[in-house]
């Protein structure tokens, strides 16, 4: 709702201001009416439309489809307008959802069910559908290999902020959230690590132009190692490291899918 709002402000702050400008509005009031009439107005259609509603409804699906947890209606029902979502599609992913969990309790359990990986204190409840082995490693991958063809702030990074947006009061922010931490944040630190500790041989010439380039490796590596654990993402520093070795690469690729196969299977 808050991203509809948004692109919504432009569009009337556009109109209030040239119907103030060819009114001639005075200043004063031409603020008064953008800075505050804008916001009010883009509100309030937002709440008698029941869009706010319907889009609360749409983000809280798409939480639990993500967080693999049953889809549940709110009590308080929508305007009629939006009636076909919360009577239409939201009924057929319900049934989409008891369908995979009839056809995964089939299976044998150790297919879907580890020890190792179970939630603690009953965190598996009758809300969360089951999730096979070997899901949340698919997971891992697919951002390791979206971030490097561009998935990552046009798909991630929206899905991180609609499940945050959906969150409820004592709820776990955001799974994806969590999954671009181990898949990306700390590999890419990993990487680092590993090339402070065993620089890269960049050729087998002892020349000016090699010493440089390990140093600018080195420096490189160092950067983002202090960016990934302190104080945010610097995931492109890896990429170098992995297009130049395959085992670089195909180790990041099986550390980002166990990290979340664990995520995953342990409900964080």
């Amino acid at each position: 709702a808050g991203l509809v709002a948004g692109a919504f402000v432009p569009f009337v702050l556009t109109k209030v201001s040239y119907f103030c400008y060819r009114y001639h509005v005075t200043a004063t009031m031409t603020n008064i009416l953008c800075g505050g009439g804008v916001s009010m107005l883009v509100g309030m259609l937002m709440h008698l439309s029941g869009l706010a509603h319907g889009l609360a409804v749409f983000t809280g699906a798409i939480r639990s489809l993500i967080r693999w947890e049953k889809l549940i209606l709110p009590e308080n029902g929508g305007s009629f307008q939006w009636s076909w979502l919360e009577k239409g599609i939201i009924p057929i992913l319900q049934y989409l959802q008891e369908l995979w969990s009839a056809t995964v309790s089939r299976l044998p359990t150790i297919l879907y069910e580890s020890s190792f990986l179970q939630a603690p204190d009953g965190q598996c409840s009758s809300q969360f559908l089951p999730i096979p082995m070997g899901i949340g490693f698919l997971y891992g991958c697919t951002f390791v290999y979206g971030s490097k063809v561009g998935w990552y702030h046009s798909l991630f990074l929206p899905l991180i902020l609609l499940e945050m947006d959906s969150a409820g009061k004592g709820e776990e922010a955001s799974l994806f959230g969590a999954i671009d931490e181990c898949t990306l944040v700390m590999v890419c630190a990993g990487i680092c690590v590993g090339n402070l500790v065993l620089p890269p041989s960049s050729s087998k010439r002892k020349n000016h132009t090699g010493e440089n380039a390990k140093s600018g490796m080195a420096s490189l590596s160092w950067q983002a190692l202090r960016t990934n654990v302190l104080c945010g993402d610097f995931i492109e520093a890896a990429y170098p490291s992995m297009e130049r070795s395959t085992i670089i690469n195909g180790s990041a690729y099986v550390a980002a899918g166990l990290s979340t196969e664990i995520l995953l299977q342990r409900r964080v």
